[in-house]
């Protein structure tokens, strides 16, 4: 009988900690890693077609084509919350089951959100900048204050709850919209459910925590910025694709609002974006998950519910159980 085989492809696993590794290696299972490829080279494409399990990232892009090449795969172990780069439907329709690690890292996300609205209220970039470039600008800098300003969670899931959280600190007026309101937890924190065209109109800071599926696709675009104070800030640490570029520039140029943070893109690196021109606004590479907690946990996440499959045991964060109904039928 052949043994069970993972290919390793997440760049991130196992970044500042090696124990969950050694974990997999005691397992009992066979390990491919090949942290950093993907299908763009020709060993990776070979190596899809003997193994069981994808251990995957942001990176590849799991579709039925990365599938075709794949026939044995049964599991995707997807690293982090989001699954923009996971075709579930495609992963059930090849009858292999995708889990992935919610929660991991809520609190790095949610403490990198706040230092993006800082630096853009206080220009502290820019300062930086402004020093280092022997410019002495004390007088001409001017912030803005977030303490008792209103903040606009689009998304009140895991993260948009650890973000209201900490804007309680500020003592900000917390509003939100979600679509699946979380009752108990907006109530004891004294969090108002808003439309989004409400929240848009009414926030001075805008911060984004839903997922990139097709119906928050562009969702901020030129109509949504153009509700908004020309005072306020965007915040983007969720998924590149929320917000439309184009249109966010122009809304930035223009000073249809004052600024925004963004650490996502429509596409990445946005090595070409006009967006990189501006001053007012605060750009990081898709880093808010990295800290040395948000990424350990992640990886501890990932294998233990890769063990527990190898074991026979249905992962924890399974998110189509369809598929593991159909391969324990």
């Amino acid at each position: 009988m052949e043994k069970f085989t993972v290919l390793i492809e997440s760049r991130p696993f196992c970044a500042f900690d090696n124990t969950p590794m050694e974990q997999l290696k005691s397992s009992g299972m066979d390990l491919i890693d090949m942290r950093g490829s993907g299908i763009q080279d020709s060993k990776f494409v070979e190596a899809l077609k003997r193994v069981d399990a994808i251990l995957c990232g942001n990176d590849l892009v799991v579709n039925d084509a990365v599938l075709d090449m794949a026939p044995r795969v049964k599991a995707i172990a997807k690293m982090g919350a989001g699954l923009d780069t996971v075709d579930i439907d495609a992963a059930t329709r090849h009858n292999a089951i995708v889990f992935h690690t919610p929660g991991a890292n809520n609190q790095a996300v949610a403490d990198h959100t706040f230092g993006l609205i800082l630096n853009v209220a206080r220009k502290i970039i820019y300062c930086d900048r402004s020093l280092r470039e022997n410019r002495w600008e004390h007088t001409k800098i001017m912030g803005l204050e977030i303490w008792q300003k209103t903040l606009g969670l689009i998304g009140l899931g895991a993260i948009g709850r650890c973000v209201a959280l900490r804007a309680k600190g500020f003592q900000m007026k917390v509003v939100a919209y979600d679509p699946f309101w979380p009752t108990a937890f907006a109530d004891e924190q004294g969090i108002e459910q808003v439309k989004l065209e409400e929240l848009l109109k009414v926030s001075d800071i805008v911060s984004i925590h839903v997922p990139l599926i097709p119906e928050t696709k562009w969702m901020i675009d030129e109509k949504a910025l153009n509700l908004m104070k020309p005072s306020a800030i965007l915040v983007n640490a969720a998924r590149g694709g929320i917000v439309n570029e184009t249109d966010l520039y122009q809304a930035l140029k223009n000073k249809v609002i004052a600024g925004a943070g963004l650490d996502v893109f429509e596409n990445e690196p946005p090595t070409d974006s006009s967006l990189l021109d501006l001053d007012n606004v605060v750009l990081t590479p898709h880093t808010a998950a990295f800290t040395f907690e948000g990424m350990n946990n992640m990886s501890i996440g990932v294998v233990e519910q890769l063990i527990a499959y190898y074991h026979g045991n249905k992962p924890v964060h399974i998110v189509n159980p369809e598929a593991w109904d159909a391969q324990k039928a």
